[in-house]
């Protein structure tokens, strides 16, 4: 299979995982905030972003690593490799499980019980890192029978939830932790049956990981809190209440996040090898990569804001439309956070990591600084501002390591159109306003589509490899 078809392969496969997952999760997230109110729901993002920021700690760059690894070994050094990969991760999981269980302790706050589940819980918590598994051993299929199991349990949970609202935060963070369980259970016994780990551990093959890993841990670590300190500040300066509403806001884009994600990730390990093979060929696929996402982020961020308080009271409940101001401004860093994602893969798998040492941690100073300055100000818009802003200074500092030790990822003809066709959108946004949010935001949406095929700015070449990866499906069910 070439490179091209493989990367659609992969990306159809997890991306169809994803869905699985995040719909379930959705679904719980929308549960809880119907029967459970904004500030149950604002706990439990708390207890969420609590857990977040130990998964980033227990991760320490080491999945982003596994992918580019597993790529660049074969035979007995890649089952060594995984293996090593394994022993590492576990205890890494249980050195962070500790800390986890103290800071819970030490964190002035009454969800203490809820915070240790979450800790003690971590090593399955942690345990997202099969797919590149499934994708360098040519099973990617495989990632969706552990997120189908995944989802499964989640909806048992919203089930849960929904039959019995009084329950308590720790019971439901408790639920959580089962899902992932099953998860992990799942997804292991796939592994075992695909490749046998070899769990002799080599030290040189340990650290070489180590060394790779540690500057995107590090920049995932310090990415993590950028994402999440918004809530634990929030939650201590304002009270859970704005907490729920902030959330909300978030997980409107999260999903679209996600789908960033499953585009960007199966990258890593393709354009590792073939930016060795012919850096021509990985430079003209990045442009169309960062094209495409051009043409799908952008008008998220311009339609979004005409939908979003009707989107708001439709999926969470009309206590939840006062999230849509900083819903306005989330959707920019949403726009952020895919060319920050597809300018690290780049540089990751370029080797150009070393600045993840000083990036995000730099980013992360100027977000704990805006939003212990702007929270007292503004709220829970200043949250979302200083979340934009944040990112984009890590966004500038990423993006001109991949211009300058790569290449120009982006053509300015082609940005030119792009831009035109944005504007048409935002402008019939302005006119077509007293039609109402939906049918404005359809005409609109429709119009820029016409324009977006009229210009030639959807990469065709994306639509070819995703057919050949379909017809390829069926000649070889088994790939």
């Amino acid at each position: 299979m070439s490179s091209s078809r493989q990367f659609a392969v992969n990306v159809i496969a997890q991306g169809l995982a994803r869905v699985l997952s995040i719909s379930a999760n959705l679904v719980l997230l929308v549960v809880v905030a119907r029967t459970m109110g904004t500030a149950m729901f604002g706990q439990f993002n708390y207890v969420l972003a609590f857990s977040t920021i130990a998964v980033a700690l227990a991760d320490l760059g080491t999945t982003a690593v596994l992918a580019r690894g597993l790529a660049q070994h074969d035979g007995e050094d890649r089952s060594a490799f995984l293996g090593n990969f394994l022993l590492m991760r576990i205890v890494i999981a249980l050195v962070v499980m500790a800390g986890a269980i103290g800071v819970a302790f030490a964190l002035p706050n009454t969800l203490l019980a809820a915070l240790l589940v979450a800790a003690v819980g971590l090593p399955v918590l942690a345990s997202r890192f099969f797919e590149p598994i499934y994708q360098v051993y040519g099973k990617p299929w495989l990632s969706l029978w552990s997120n189908l199991v995944f989802g499964v349990t989640q909806l048992m949970l919203a089930a849960l939830v929904w039959l019995l609202p009084a329950m308590d935060i720790t019971a439901l963070t408790v639920g959580v932790v089962a899902s992932n369980l099953a998860y992990t259970v799942v997804a292991c016994l796939m592994m075992v049956a695909l490749v046998k780990p070899s769990l002799r551990p080599r030290g040189g093959m340990m650290t070489g990981m180590l060394r790779v890993a540690a500057p995107v841990g590090v920049s995932s670590i310090f990415t993590s809190i950028i994402l999440r300190s918004d809530v634990i500040i929030l939650e201590h300066l304002r009270g859970s209440a704005d907490v729920g509403l902030y959330s909300a806001a978030y997980k409107v884009l999260d999903l679209a996040v996600f789908v960033a994600i499953t585009v960007v990730t199966p990258l890593i390990p393709i354009l590792s090898a073939e930016i060795v093979r012919d850096r021509a060929s990985a430079l003209a696929r990045c442009r169309l990569t960062a094209q495409f996402a051009g043409v799908c982020a952008l008008p998220v961020a311009i339609v979004l804001p005409s939908v979003g308080a009707p989107m708001l009271s439709a999926v969470f409940g009309p206590d939840f439309v006062g999230a849509v101001d900083p819903l306005n401004v989330l959707v920019w860093n949403f726009v952020l956070i895919v060319f920050a994602l597809l300018g690290s893969s780049i540089n990751l798998a370029n080797g150009e990591i070393a600045h993840g040492y000083w990036n995000a941690p730099l980013a992360c100073v100027i977000n704990l600084g805006l939003n212990f300055w702007l929270i007292p100000r503004m709220g829970i818009v200043g949250a979302a501002w200083a979340t934009v802003g944040s990112q984009l200074a890590m966004l500038l500092v990423s993006q001109f390591y991949t211009l300058t030790r790569f290449g120009n990822l982006y053509e300015p003809g082609v940005w030119a159109r792009i831009a035109g066709a944005c504007a048409a959108l935002w402008l019939c946004l302005h006119f077509t306003q007293d039609a109402g949010p939906w049918v404005s935001a359809a005409v609109s949406l429709a119009l820029y589509v016409g324009l977006v095929a009229w210009l030639g700015l959807f990469p065709r070449q994306i639509v070819e490899t995703i057919r050949e990866a379909r017809a390829s499906r069926r000649l070889r069910p088994s790939a």
